[in-house]
């Protein structure tokens, strides 16, 4: 701590310039006399101070100080910055020795900037760029004189931070005169792969009075939404002929973490991992147990549990999967263990198990019975074909749509949504 005394002599009402020292060497030793005289008769005294991290921050001393006028810039938000006022101290002159109590107090506040990224995968964040509070304050001053005087306000934008992947920043702001909102912004942010729209923005959902000397913390939760969204720019697996128009179509959809894997009529489930298999469904059904009965009767996806997944939810038109078809490598690889394919994106898209089917007439099942060694898989659109229906059909190194799905086959359902 190093910091500067300024003795102000009471005359009448008024408090005049007598003198200014610096403690340069971190609070201990002999003050050094930089500008003024000593006191050569009795008289009433004011002694103000104020306190930096370094010396060069003290600034240069003037000729003269003015009570409660002249001010001490602080010139960013970087460093502590404290103050000191004796209040009026009776009959000083230079022969007496007079031992005075200095105790500083902080006239700036801190705010703890938390990030919390909660069901991602790793939960991880990357490219964290940008960052800073809008109208916390980048420099400002203080008037110098009684205690009372606050930092001068400022509502310029903090300095820009850049914490990459340090999940919690501590800044100093000046304090707000009344209680308000913080908003915090992200030129970039990367969680677990996933890219955080650029220029965001969080606010918080309650006003607060940032004082003075006090410590806050602001905890931004990042919270995975529920499903696979890739954004168009992150779109890369281009290698059967994907488009920017298919790129446009499938950054509006949300797709299910993992094939449907209910047996029940309403509140159904997905599988809690995108390589579980699930289960196989008649075209347009819930589960039935009794063979084919039924298809097209219900569109299953729109039956899932709303608690868990909200509503929305539905199965693939014929036309997305042509777009989610050509955004592919066409590349059967492991993941997990389980074989299948990578769709938009080969680490934050969309993985297809090659579960297999349940070919002929032979309905709704838990297993498959064609193509069970993880070379093939078909996946149900809600769209017909006359007597037939469309579907994804992944066989080995190929993905395309197929027109000629048997409605009373036994097929995987992967649900999806709008944005």
């Amino acid at each position: 701590v190093y910091f500067r005394l300024i003795v102000f002599r009471k005359s009448g009402s008024e408090y005049v310039f007598q003198s200014a020292a610096d403690y340069a060497s971190n609070g201990t030793g002999t003050p050094v006399l930089k500008q003024g005289k000593l006191l050569t008769r009795s008289g009433t005294i004011r002694v103000v101070g104020y306190s930096f991290n370094t010396t060069a921050d003290l600034g240069t001393i003037p000729a003269s100080y003015t009570y409660n006028s002249s001010t001490v810039s602080i010139p960013d938000m970087t460093k502590d910055f404290m103050t000191f006022d004796s209040g009026d101290i009776t009959n000083v002159n230079s022969l007496s020795h007079n031992l005075l109590p200095v105790s500083f107090s902080q006239k700036l506040c801190k705010l703890t900037i938390t990030i919390s990224p909660t069901g991602f995968p790793s939960n991880t964040i990357t490219n964290c760029t940008g960052v800073y509070v809008k109208q916390g304050g980048n420099s400002t001053s203080w008037k110098i004189g009684p205690s009372t005087n606050v930092v001068a306000a400022n509502t310029n934008n903090t300095a820009a931070f850049s914490p990459n992947t340090t999940l919690n920043t501590t800044i100093r702001m000046v304090p707000f005169a009344g209680a308000r909102t913080i908003t915090v912004h992200f030129n970039t942010l990367t969680i677990s792969g996933r890219t955080v729209p650029n220029n965001t923005e969080i606010t918080s959902t309650q006003s607060v009075q940032l004082k003075e000397g006090k410590n806050y913390t602001m905890k931004i939760q990042f919270k995975k939404a529920i499903g696979i969204n890739v954004p168009a720019s992150n779109i890369n697996l281009t290698q059967n002929g994907c488009t920017e128009n298919d790129k446009t179509i499938l950054s509006k959809l949300r797709w299910a973490e993992g094939n449907l894997n209910s047996q029940s009529n309403y509140n159904l489930t997905w599988a809690s991992s995108t390589t579980d298999y699930g289960y196989y469904y008649i075209w347009k059904n819930v589960y039935v147990s009794s063979g084919y009965t039924g298809y097209g009767a219900v569109n299953p996806c729109t039956r899932l549990d709303e608690s868990k997944y909200g509503s929305g939810w539905r199965t693939p038109t014929r036309s997305e999967f042509i777009s989610l078809s050509r955004c592919s490598n066409k590349q059967l690889v492991k993941y997990n263990g389980i074989q299948g394919m990578w769709f938009m994106n080969s680490s934050t898209g969309l993985f297809l198990p090659a579960a297999g089917w349940r070919d002929g007439d032979k309905g709704s099942g838990t297993t498959a019975t064609a193509y069970t060694d993880g070379t093939g898989s078909y996946y149900w659109s809600s769209d017909l074909n006359g007597n037939s229906a469309y579907g994804l059909y992944i066989l080995k190194n190929d993905v395309f749509v197929d027109a000629n799905g048997n409605r009373k086959s036994g097929v995987s359902v992967r649900c999806v949504h709008n944005l």
